[in-house]
C-alpha cells in the first residue's frame, strides 16, 4: 500500500480508550483464528475474510465503500533473554507512535494507536492504526499490525465511528498463542 504525505492524528488515543470502555453494540460476531491461533479476535460475523499466502489477513463487511480491516503479524526473535517490558518497547520503536500512546494491558500486552490521512490513487483516505504486541518468554516478542482503512469522507459518519470502536475493543481483547510452536 502506498502512502505519501502522511499526517499522524495521535488525538486517536482518546477515542480508542473511549470506545473500550463503551459497551458493546448490538452487531453478532465471529471468532477470527489467525494462523494457526497465533492471535484470536473477533470481527462482525457477515464480514469477509481473505487470506494472503504471504501470512497476511484482509477482513471486511460485504457492501459498496466498506472500510478494510488488515492484519499482519511479525514475530521476531532476540539473542538474549527478554523482559515483560520488551511489547512496550517494541511499539515505542514505531515510527510516529507517540510514547504518550502506549498502553500496558491488563494481558501483558501492550497497545498502542493512531490515524492517518493519505490518499490512494487519488482517493482520500483516513487509516486507522492499532499496534499491539505480545511478549513471548524467553526470548521472543511478536508485534500485530492492524489498520482499518476507509474513504476520509466516510471517517465521521456514525457506522465508521461504530465500527472503529468494535475493532478498537476486539483488537484491545485480542489473546496470542501463549507460545511461538515449531
Amino acid at each position: 500500500m502506498v502512502i505519501r504525505h502522511m499526517r499522524a492524528i495521535f488525538v486517536f488515543f482518546g477515542l480508542v480508550t473511549a470506545a473500550c470502555s463503551a459497551s458493546s453494540t448490538d452487531v453478532a460476531m465471529k471468532e477470527i483464528v489467525f494462523r494457526g491461533e497465533l492471535v484470536r479476535f473477533q470481527i462482525p460475523k457477515d464480514w469477509m475474510e481473505e487470506y494472503g499466502p504471504e501470512g497476511g489477513g484482509i477482513f471486511y463487511g460485504n457492501y459498496p465503500d466498506a472500510g478494510t480491516l488488515r492484519l499482519d503479524i511479525i514475530t521476531a526473535e532476540s539473542p538474549k533473554n527478554l523482559g515483560p517490558e520488551e511489547p512496550f518497547e517494541l511499539i515505542r520503536g514505531i515510527k510516529g507512535v507517540d510514547v504518550n500512546n502506549i498502553r500496558h494491558l491488563p494481558n501483558s500486552n501492550a497497545m498502542a494507536s493512531k490515524i492517518i490521512h493519505t490518499s490512494e490513487r487519488g482517493t482520500p483516505i483516513t487509516m486507522y492504526w492499532w499496534y499491539l504486541s505480545n511478549f513471548v518468554p524467553p526470548k521472543h516478542v511478536r508485534l500485530a499490525n492492524f489498520s482499518y482503512t476507509v474513504l476520509t469522507s466516510q471517517e465521521h459518519d456514525e457506522k465508521t465511528i461504530s465500527e472503529v470502536r468494535m475493532l478498537a475493543k476486539s483488537i484491545e481483547q485480542a489473546e496470542f498463542h501463549p507460545t511461538i510452536g515449531e
